[in-house]
């Protein structure tokens, strides 16, 4: 711990995150399992989905969550002013004044939007922000025929950036050269998983040993070509898509549902989403290159892949995919490229057993949460000296 105190309420780091409930988000919850090893750790969240209580205090850190419960929702310009000044300021003003109970030495604010009382709080007390990139909004959430406010976004988040004590950045090297303005401390910690064993884990989900299966854990949605991966094993034999995640468009998903061999498995925990990968065939993480901020983030479903010793077919990280040999190159858009590849893995094992073995290899010498654990513990070793 930083130092002794009397105050049991005091804490050293409390980790604030909004976008995802800290429940069930790998990122925050690995950020706050290494914190927790060195320091007393507090997470602050949104408990916009409703979970339970009982859920929220079984939490492996003490666990506090704003209470007011909204739908997943998907970006558009609408929802995010609906957000931005209808929910946020009650949800700041919670943050400030858990702030003020906790009184940490270092707040770690999770993406812009948890930034302001953060800062504020930073001013005021003379206490270290660490700002942690998990996306940057402006490239993700803004698009850009809306100049006007692409650039407003893009200032804030260049502001904090330069006004924080250290940045990170969880999208890999190209996301820190979008930044002009950096404070004296940054490092690039990828989302990598940390190395469970996760063969040996046992788990209540059904599942079903006798298909091929292809893989995909995240939100239910139309810019991750999911229709197109449906469409692409309609009629194939002896193979499921089976999806976990938070169901963000429902038309999407209501059209997947019409393909019988696509199998949903609701909303998982991390390590539930990890061990339905790593008893799965191959992986798919496709992203919309209309987005800017899909053609220079590193997705987390890659360096997973690795980690569950399977191969990916992916459009985006060309250069890392290409360079270890963990996967396949395919255009977002097209299904007979897409449908190809999937065959080709599925009746090719040898291939598939090349790719996943090359994929473990690079992530247990360069993506794994150990070593990005350790760059984590540097940034706070140089803050607190």
């Amino acid at each position: 711990m930083l130092n002794g105190r009397k105050n049991n309420n005091l804490v050293d780091v409390v980790v604030v995150r909004t976008a995802n409930s800290i429940i069930y988000d790998p990122r925050v919850k690995k950020i706050i399992a290494s914190l927790s090893k060195r320091y007393s750790t507090f997470a602050l969240g949104w408990n916009r989905d409703g979970i339970s209580q009982e859920k929220i205090n079984n939490y492996f850190v003490k666990l506090e969550m704003f209470k007011l419960k909204t739908s997943v929702w998907k970006p558009s310009l609408r929802r995010i002013f609906t957000r931005l000044f209808l929910f946020f300021p009650p949800f700041w003003m919670w943050v400030f004044v858990k702030l003020l109970v906790y009184r940490p030495k270092v707040i770690h604010a999770c993406d812009l939007d948890t930034l302001l009382p953060c800062y504020i709080y930073k001013i005021l007390f003379r206490k270290k922000l660490v700002f942690d990139v998990f996306d940057r909004y402006a490239m993700a959430l803004i698009p850009l025929r809306f100049k006007r406010l692409y650039f407003l976004i893009n200032f804030f988040e260049e502001f904090f950036s330069k006004h924080s004590d250290a940045l990170i950045i969880a999208g890999g090297e190209k996301v820190l050269e979008t930044f002009e303005k950096r404070p004296k401390h940054f490092s690039v910690l990828m989302n990598c998983p940390e190395d469970y064993k996760l063969h040996n884990m046992k788990s209540n989900l059904e599942f079903e040993d006798n298909y091929f299966k292809i893989i995909y854990t995240g939100g239910v949605r139309k810019d991750r070509s999911l229709l197109n991966v449906a469409e692409a094993i309609r009629g194939l034999n002896s193979i499921h898509f089976v999806i976990a995640g938070p169901i963000i468009d429902n038309a999407v998903f209501q059209k997947m549902q019409e393909v019988p061999n696509v199998k949903y498995q609701g909303l998982l925990e991390p390590r539930e989403a990890l061990f339905l990968e790593a008893r799965s065939n191959i992986m798919v993480a496709l992203y919309d290159p209309i987005i800017p901020w899909n053609n220079i983030t590193l997705p987390n479903k890659l360096f997973e892949a690795m980690m569950c010793k399977i191969p990916i077919i992916t459009n985006v990280a060309p250069e890392i995919v290409n360079e270890t040999g963990c996967g396949i190159i395919v255009e977002y858009d097209n299904v007979a490229q897409l449908k190809e590849s999937i065959i080709k893995l599925r009746d090719d094992p040898n291939l598939r057993k090349r790719l996943a073995e090359n994929g473990r290899k690079a992530f247990l010498e360069k993506y794994n949460w150990d070593i990005m654990e350790q760059r984590l513990y540097k940034i706070y070793e140089d803050l607190i000296k």
